[in-house]
């Protein structure tokens, strides 16, 4: 900083005065020699402050002192006896390894402090991020255990409510049969929950297993807007893909849950009556799909954040896994996905599916 330069360059000036100082009072009762110590204690001193050029002024200024007040002829640059013109080298020579050697210790126990609070804040990262893991898997397990125990009921509860439904007596009561589609309805939609539970889970401990084959993506979007049909009612759903787009290396199943996620996800956020786009292109090395809505858009701090698992507007009615889902399915392709927003509103989301090698396993 230059300030401090300034002050270090000052504190080297005033060193030398108060050494040529001290150096008059004792001149009368010591050798010259003595008067010597005087000036490298004072180049120490500078070059305890860590600036090297002030410690070599500091030096330069005791040697130029020491020669005008002191060696004969006193009061002058000349010299009378050549072997003060080695004196001075020497003198010279000794503050400038003194004022290294001072300044490399302070740099060297700097270097050691940095390194000590570097490990300091390594350790204690390591050992939050090994909390965090151990809380995350048990996270994990819990809700694998609970989504597990859950499942069975479920479906016995939305077969039930579809058997029921099948009877005679209650097609003709308007009123049961509403109640009952409903209980049909919520339960598949907590089903769905708990599948969903299942698979981020599976995804992220890495238990299932990827397993890819050459599929036409218009198939995967077929059966995805087949199974949420029934959920978007009056929605236009345009897509767009073109004639020529290549096979794709994946896992149809797990592509498919990801269209279906988006679509849901795109309903829940959107007005009644509005519709979404899906299209892809390709290029050689990766297949790119897009899914774009009509609705308010996303926050810009939501951008990377509505892909966290558990995240979602309090106003939704998801559970902020569907977008979770996504990420790691499209992850585990070896792909990317990410959000933006449209220049008329609207959240727009893209993914990449490589054009690699079949994988039967990851």
């Amino acid at each position: 900083m230059p300030n401090k330069s300034w002050r270090d360059y000052a504190f080297a000036i005033l060193s030398v005065s108060v050494c040529s100082a001290l150096c008059f009072a004792m001149y009368p009762r010591f050798e010259l020699t003595n008067l010597v110590m005087v000036y490298l204690l004072g180049t120490l001193a500078v070059a305890a402050r860590g600036n090297r050029w002030a410690a070599g002024i500091s030096s330069a200024l005791g040697v130029l002192c020491f020669d005008f007040f002191f060696v004969p002829p006193r009061f002058t640059f000349t010299v009378s006896d050549a072997q003060y013109v080695w004196t001075f080298a020497v003198m010279f020579t000794v503050a400038m390894i003194i004022s290294h050697l001072t300044i490399r210790l302070q740099e060297e126990a700097e270097a050691a402090r940095q390194s000590e609070q570097r490990t300091t804040w390594l350790m204690e990262k390591a050992k939050k991020a090994e909390v965090e893991a151990e809380t995350e898997r048990l996270r994990s397990s819990l809700l694998s255990s609970v989504s597990h125990d859950f499942r069975t009921p479920l479906t016995a509860i939305v077969g039930s409510a579809g058997t029921l439904l099948g009877k005679d007596e209650i097609k003709k009561n308007p009123v049961l049969r509403e109640q009952l589609e409903n209980i049909q309805e919520e339960g598949g939609r907590l089903s769905r929950l708990v599948q969903n539970l299942l698979e981020v889970t599976r995804l992220e401990s890495g238990s299932l297993r990827i397993r890819k084959e050459l599929y036409p993506l218009e198939e995967v979007i077929g059966s995805a807007l087949e199974r949420v049909e029934r959920s978007m009612p009056g929605r236009p759903v345009t897509v767009d893909f073109p004639e020529n787009l290549p096979l794709v290396p994946m896992d149809a199943m797990l592509v498919e849950q990801v269209f279906i996620n988006l679509l849901e996800n795109g309903i829940r956020h959107t007005p009644a009556g509005s519709g979404l786009e899906v299209s892809a292109s390709a290029d050689e090395k990766a297949i790119l799909v897009t899914v774009s809505d009509h609705g308010a858009g996303l926050k810009d701090e939501e951008l990377e954040r509505v892909f966290d698992k558990f995240y979602h507007d309090k106003a939704s009615p998801g559970a902020g896994l569907g977008l979770a889902i996504c990420r790691a399915v499209v992850n585990a392709h070896g792909g990317r996905i990410w959000a933006t927003n449209g220049p008329d509103h609207g959240a727009i989301f893209q993914f990449t599916l490589p054009r690699g090698e079949l994988s039967h396993g990851k």
